[in-house]
């Protein structure tokens, strides 16, 4: 494409790529000087023309200039955003933008909304699971891409007949604009967790609110009326819809009922019930589930075929899943201390007479309060408690399992520094009738160091292999 095409009155140069990082091969490139957290791009413009770019974008005066075309804007990332819309052929036009935000549910919303999308015709995701459509899954080092790499990939699907796709995005990402080049058709906001390092870490609402001032009209946003985030940031947008509880609520929930089996309840719409049953697990699945369903349905998907398909939507990787039919194991990436009490509180509802078990991460970073209020919250919910490693194993785990001990009061706690070996202990002392909940890393492949990852195949893969392993030991003692 001619710089020409993407900058009225530039000369005819031939550009074949825009970059926003230097590191990389440039032929023929337009490189963007982002000014990001960490990093600005007006520090590597001379590596970026020693790596073949033709043209810099650029805001802040320039003590040297090398060979190049230099064009000064007011806004890189704003002209960013356009210049890639053009080169990338208008992505955005022709395929349905939903955009999920909030601190915890933005993996469930997505991947309820991909499942049902998926089976009427096609959906791309990308998030914390990384980028998937048409049955091909992308690593990504980033449960949010940049700007440019969003479009890129939105072109990509586009031109593999993808005619939908959902995005989750942090705050900390809402607030590096990383999706100022998405137009999205529906926003979702989840819920808000203040005990979230997400929350506490960032001006949480401001960047949500940043985000939200940039919508264009047509935007329909979808807000949970019970959570606190709802009087943060209505004024934000005029078109919203909301569900909740409350009866001034646009879909109203009525009648939850909760079981180790899954969830049921109503939604009331325009003077009409609709009864939805699933048999994905909690309190905050109903909120998820009934998010998914409102976006869907705002997009023209008959909303009573949408709550149909959610009879049988699968579990979503590592997140409330329940990983086996006959055994009630709850595996969950739950390590915010409110998110944890949550699913010790749902545990506690479908318990009914018998125990209550759970596998709890501690990291070897922790500081004393955390671990006291986690120790706390055990004594509270649990019949057994067994704290384990949340990052890989270092020689301090076993320290800071023996800091907890001191806030044990009821003699519950086991302590086991190997996560694996702890789920496998979390089985073997589990009847059939408990419910064992094993929480800190869901499905993720990795622990972490404190100089890099370590391979780890997940809590899921280990509940399925010593639960397999059990009954096989069963079976066989049952035979002799």
């Amino acid at each position: 494409m001619l710089l020409s095409k993407l900058f009225k009155g530039a000369p005819d140069i031939d550009i074949q790529q825009l970059s926003i990082d230097s590191r990389h091969s440039m032929k023929d490139a337009i490189f963007f000087c982002l000014d990001g957290i960490k990093y600005d791009g007006h520090n590597y413009i001379k590596e970026a023309i020693g790596n073949g770019a033709k043209v810099i974008v650029y805001s802040k005066e320039l003590k040297e200039r090398y060979k190049a075309v230099y064009i000064k804007v007011s806004n890189v990332s704003s002209v960013l955003t356009k210049a890639a819309n053009i080169f990338y052929n208008e992505p955005n036009k022709g395929i349905d933008k939903y955009v999920i935000i909030g601190n915890y549910g933005r993996c469930s919303v997505a991947s309820f909304i991909n499942d049902y999308l998926n089976s009427v015709s096609s959906c791309g995701y990308i998030g914390i699971l990384g980028i998937r459509y048409n049955g091909l899954e992308l690593n990504s080092s980033f449960a949010t891409l940049n700007i440019l790499d969003n479009l890129k990939m939105l072109d990509t699907m586009k031109k593999n007949g993808v005619k939908a796709c959902t995005f989750e995005a942090d705050a900390a990402s809402l607030n590096l604009q990383k999706l100022d080049s998405i137009y999205p058709d529906c926003v979702i906001y989840t819920c808000t967790n203040k005990n979230s390092g997400e929350y506490q870490s960032n001006d949480y609402f401001a960047y949500m609110r940043r985000y939200l001032y940039t919508l264009e009209n047509t935007t329909q946003v979808v807000f949970n009326i019970d959570d606190e985030s709802y009087n943060e940031l209505k004024d934000c947008v005029d078109n919203y819809i909301t569900y909740g509880t409350t009866s001034i609520a646009d879909y109203q929930i009525r009648d939850v009922s909760i079981s180790s089996s899954g969830i049921s309840y109503k939604i009331i719409h325009n003077d009409q019930s609709y009864s939805v049953k699933s048999r994905v697990q909690g309190m905050v699945n109903v909120y998820n589930l009934t998010a998914a369903i409102i976006a869907l349905s705002l997009r023209g998907h008959d909303l009573q075929d949408v709550i149909s398909h959610m009879n049988d939507i699968p579990f979503v990787d590592g997140v409330m899943e329940r990983v086996d039919q006959e055994f009630n194991i709850i595996v969950d990436s739950a390590y915010d201390l409110s998110s944890i009490e949550e699913i010790f509180r749902y545990g506690e509802y479908v318990k009914r007479k018998n125990h209550l078990i759970g596998v709890v991460s501690i990291n070897y970073s922790d500081g004393d309060r955390r671990l006291e209020k986690i120790v706390e919250l055990c004594n509270k919910y649990l019949d057994v408690a067994i704290l384990t490693e949340n990052e890989s194993q270092d020689s301090s785990v076993m320290e800071i399992l023996e800091r907890c001990d001191k806030y044990e009061r009821n003699g519950r706690i086991l302590y086991v520094p190997m996560r694996s070996l702890a789920i496998e202990n979390g089985i073997e002392i589990m009847n059939k009738n408990d419910t064992l909940l094993i929480i800190g890393k869901g499905n993720e492949r990795f622990l972490s160091m404190g100089l890099g990852k370590e391979f780890y195949y997940g809590d899921k893969h280990y509940a399925v292999k010593f639960i397999n392993k059990r009954r096989r030991e069963e079976s066989n003692y049952e035979t002799v």
